[in-house]
C-alpha cells in the first residue's frame, strides 16, 4: 500500500507538469524529418532540406520583429517557436497552448498580393505575436496562472476581437511593405459600392451578416474600423492604448470600445459612422477624378441572394463562368447568347482560371490529401465543352494556372523549398517536356503564350512584373515590365498583345501591353472597376465581372467604346 501510494504520488506530480497541445493545427507527412534553427528571438522548426526556407523566414520575422510591435506596446521576449509547414497551402497563424507560430509556406497561387510570401506572412503573423502578449501581464497575469496559456486565445477574442485583431494586421503589412491588402482595390470595393447605394449600416451589421444583407469579411472590416480611427483621429496608437486597459482593468470587457470614446470623443458607433462618411467622401473623390466612364450593358440579372459570377470565359457564342453566393456553392455555369443560362458541375472553392483549347476547358485546382491534412496537392484538371465529366492529368508536381498552346500547356510549378519554376507539359498526358527555374526573386502566378515565347507574372519585393522567357534558347529571363507594387491578375495573351487586370489607378481595370514596341494601354474606365475580362470570338464586345450591391454581375461593352 505505501509503494502504491508512493507512485500513485509520484505520478500525480509528473502529471502536473506535462504540457499538452490545445491548438491543433493538423499533420504534416509522416515521411518529414525536422530541424531546427535558432535566430535570436525566434526557434525554426522546419522540413529537412527546407533550410534556405527557414534562413529566408527567420530573417524576415527578425527584420520585422520590431516594427511590427511599435504601436501595440509589447514585444515579443525569449525565443518564439516557429513551426514551417512546407507542404501546405493556406497562411499562418500564432496561438498560444503551446505558444507558437505556424507559418504554411506554399504561396498564393491565384492573384496574390504584390509581394513576396515570405514577407507577408513575417509581417501579417509578426503583429499577431505582439497583439496576444497583453494577456500575460499586468492585472490579467494572475488569472493566467490557473487557465495556463489558452488564457491568451480567449482574452483575445473578448477583448479587441478577431475583426480588429484582422485589420489591425492587415494596417501593418499595409504600412511596413510597399503593398499589402490596404492597397488592393479588391479590399474594400464593396463598402464603396455599398456607400455609394446609400447603404451605411451598424458596425454589427457589417459584422454579423445574413442571407439578405451581404458583407466582406471581418478582415476588411477590422481594417475599415481601426485604420479610419487611426487616420481620421490621428491616433496611430489606438490599439496600444486598448491593449493597455485591458491588461490593467480586466473587468473592463469592453475596453476597446473605452478607447475609441477616450480617443475619438464619440461613442463606438458614431466614430464609425463618421469614418464611413470620410471615407466615402474621399472614394467619390478619386472616382469623380477618374471619369469619363465607358457605357455598360448587363448580361446577368439581379439576383435576390448576393451572388458572384467570376472566371469568366468565352467559348463561341457562350460564357462560361462560376457561380456563387449565399444559395449557391461554386458552379461552373454556361451562359448562352440568349442570356439562358445552363448548371454544369460543382466546382472547387480553390481552383485557378478557365482556359480553353480545342473543345476542352482547363484549370488547376487544390486537393487535400487523403491522409495528411497539411498537404495539399494541386492538378491540373480539365473537360469537354459538351460533357460534364472531369479529368485530372497525371503529374506529381504542385501545377497551378495552366496556359494551352496546340497540344503542350505552360503551368506554373511551386516546390516546397519556396522556388518557383514553369513547365511545359503534354496536354494529353501531362508529361513534363521542359522545365524552367524562376530566379530565386521572382514567384511566377500565371503564364500566357505569343507564338514560341512565355511571358509570365510574376511577384518580386517590388510587386508585380512581366518577364519573357525564350523557350527555344536556354530558358534566359528579361523584364518586359518591371515590378511595381499593384496587384495584377487574370494574365493571358490575345490578339499578338498580352492582357490582365490591374488596380493602378485604385480600382481594377483592364490592360494591353505590345511586347514589339513596349507600349501599355488602359483599356476601361469603370466606376467600382472590373475583373476577368473577355473578348468575344468576333472581337466585337468585351465581357466582365463588377461589383454591385446585390454581387458581381457579368456586363459587356463594345470594343469600339474602349
Amino acid at each position: 500500500m505505501k509503494r502504491l501510494i508512493l507512485t500513485l504520488s509520484i505520478f500525480f506530480l509528473l502529471s502536473v507538469s506535462l504540457k499538452a497541445q490545445f491548438y491543433v493545427t493538423g499533420d504534416d507527412p509522416g515521411r518529414v524529418r525536422w530541424n531546427i534553427m535558432d535566430t535570436d528571438h525566434f526557434s525554426l522548426i522546419y522540413p529537412e532540406g527546407t533550410d534556405s526556407l527557414a534562413r529566408e523566414y527567420g530573417y524576415k520575422l527578425e527584420k520585422f520583429r520590431i516594427p511590427v510591435s511599435r504601436t501595440t506596446g509589447y514585444l515579443n521576449k525569449g525565443r518564439m517557436p516557429v513551426v514551417i509547414h512546407a507542404y501546405n497551402a493556406a497562411n499562418g497563424s500564432v496561438a498560444w497552448a503551446p505558444k507558437r507560430m505556424d507559418l504554411f509556406t506554399i504561396p498564393s497561387p491565384y492573384a496574390p498580393e504584390p509581394m513576396p510570401w515570405s514577407t507577408m506572412l513575417s509581417v501579417h503573423e509578426g503583429r499577431h505575436v505582439t497583439q496576444m502578449q497583453f494577456g500575460m501581464t499586468r492585472a490579467q497575469k494572475p488569472i493566467g496562472w490557473f487557465f495556463g496559456e489558452m488564457w491568451n486565445i480567449l482574452v483575445s477574442i473578448v477583448y479587441p476581437g478577431i475583426s480588429n485583431m484582422e485589420g489591425d494586421a492587415v494596417i501593418t503589412e499595409t504600412a511596413w511593405t510597399q503593398s499589402g491588402r490596404g492597397r488592393t482595390a479588391d479590399f474594400l470595393n464593396y463598402y464603396w459600392v455599398a456607400f455609394d447605394q446609400g447603404d451605411f449600416r451598424s458596425w454589427d451589421r457589417w459584422r454579423f451578416v445574413s442571407q439578405k444583407y451581404n458583407a466582406p469579411n471581418y478582415y476588411s472590416l477590422g481594417y475599415l474600423t481601426i485604420g479610419g480611427f487611426r487616420y481620421l483621429y490621428d491616433c496611430p496608437e489606438f490599439m496600444r492604448e486598448g491593449y493597455n486597459l485591458a491588461a490593467r482593468r480586466p473587468y473592463n470587457l469592453g475596453a476597446f470600445y473605452t478607447t475609441t470614446k477616450k480617443l475619438t470623443g464619440k461613442k463606438f458607433k458614431h466614430a464609425f459612422m463618421e469614418v464611413c462618411d470620410t471615407m466615402y467622401t474621399l472614394w467619390n473623390a478619386s472616382a469623380e477624378a477618374r471619369r469619363p466612364y465607358i457605357p455598360s450593358e448587363p448580361v446577368t440579372p439581379n439576383t435576390r441572394m448576393y451572388t458572384e459570377y467570376s472566371n469568366n470565359l468565352v467559348v463561341g457564342s457562350d460564357i462560361y463562368a462560376i457561380k456563387k453566393g449565399h444559395v449557391d456553392v461554386p458552379t461552373l455555369v454556361r451562359i448562352d447568347s440568349m442570356g439562358k443560362e445552363q448548371r454544369i458541375s460543382t466546382f472547387s472553392y480553390n481552383a485557378g482560371r478557365l482556359q480553353e483549347s480545342a473543345g476542352k476547358l482547363y484549370w488547376s485546382e487544390s486537393i487535400e490529401d487523403e491522409r495528411w491534412s497539411l498537404q495539399t496537392h494541386s492538378k491540373v484538371r480539365f473537360m469537354e465543352t459538351g460533357s460534364k465529366k472531369k479529368h485530372t492529368l497525371k503529374n506529381d508536381k504542385l501545377l497551378y494556372n495552366p496556359a494551352p498552346s496546340g497540344n503542350r500547356a505552360a503551368v506554373t510549378v511551386y516546390e516546397v523549398g519556396g522556388r518557383s519554376g514553369i513547365d511545359i507539359i503534354d496536354i494529353n498526358t501531362g508529361g513534363c517536356l521542359q522545365s524552367f527555374e524562376a530566379p530565386d526573386s521572382l514567384q511566377i502566378t500565371e503564364t500566357a503564350w505569343i507564338g514560341n515565347d512565355i511571358y509570365a507574372a510574376a511577384v518580386s519585393d517590388n510587386g508585380y512584373g512581366i518577364y519573357r522567357l525564350k523557350t527555344m534558347g536556354r530558358g534566359l529571363w528579361e523584364a518586359v515590365l518591371g515590378p511595381q507594387p499593384v496587384m495584377m491578375k487574370d494574365f493571358t495573351s490575345y490578339d499578338g498583345e498580352l492582357i490582365f487586370t490591374c488596380d493602378r489607378t485604385g480600382v481594377d481595370e483592364l490592360y494591353h501591353l505590345s511586347p514589339t514596341d513596349g507600349i501599355l494601354r488602359q483599356k476601361t474606365s469603370l466606376r467600382y472597376g472590373a475583373s476577368d475580362f473577355q473578348y468575344s470570338e468576333d472581337g466585337e464586345w468585351l465581357y466582365y465581372s463588377s461589383q454591385t450591391l446585390e454581387g458581381k454581375r457579368i456586363f459587356k461593352t463594345s470594343t469600339d467604346s474602349l
